[in-house]
């Protein structure tokens, strides 16, 4: 008999903001909805997490952390990274929405967990103009500018599913659609990243 796993207080609040800044926003997202969605006091929230700004940083680290897992260190295997980094927004597809509301709550400010953010970024960066040295990828490309390329062709499918199921005339998060379009986001990486 396999125990059943215990999940504590501290990850359903996450669990709960998670699902509380996705479909509402930052701005939106009620402490109340999250502590309620847990089953827990809304005074575990402060004391766990200090305020809602350090819980949403918190939220959004965690998961740029299981995001961070998949692996990019390899230029023969990149556009199959790609094709990893979709799979993983398929089966998060809140995180698109919730990064959209960040988007749209912290316009003009600092955004949680930046520095490391955007460090983590360069790491990408850097790895592409590696790749381009090595002759592994085209180095008449501009890596930064690949990089943002690269995640815009992921998030589309996920920030934007009623402009996917318009131009492919399904439903975008059905297992098909999903298959065709990580083929495709795979493929186009490729393509991108050849050496020409």
């Amino acid at each position: 008999m396999t125990p059943t796993a215990v999940v504590s207080t501290k990850d359903r609040l996450l669990e709960a903001a998670f699902e509380e800044f996705s479909r509402n926003g930052f701005a939106g997202a009620r402490v109340d909805e999250i502590a309620a969605r847990a089953g827990a006091n809304k005074a575990l929230i402060y004391q766990y997490f200090g305020d809602k700004e350090a819980l949403f940083q918190l939220v959004l680290e965690r998961k740029m952390q299981e995001l961070a897992r998949i692996a990019t260190d390899d230029p023969d295997r990149l556009h199959e990274a790609v094709g990893e980094f979709f799979d993983f927004h398929a089966a998060n597809p809140d995180l698109s929405r919730l990064m959209l509301w960040e988007a749209l709550d912290f316009r003009g400010k600092a955004l949680p967990n930046e520095s490391e953010r955007k460090k983590h970024l360069a790491e990408h960066v850097a790895e592409i103009e590696r790749f381009q040295k090595q002759g592994k990828v085209d180095p008449g490309l501009d890596a930064r500018q690949t990089l943002v390329t690269l995640i815009g062709m992921v998030h589309v499918w996920f920030s934007l599913p009623q402009v996917a199921r318009m131009v492919a005339g399904t439903d975008p998060h059905s297992a098909e659609s999903l298959r065709k379009r990580r083929a495709h986001v795979v493929d186009v990486a490729r393509k991108i990243l050849e050496v020409r």
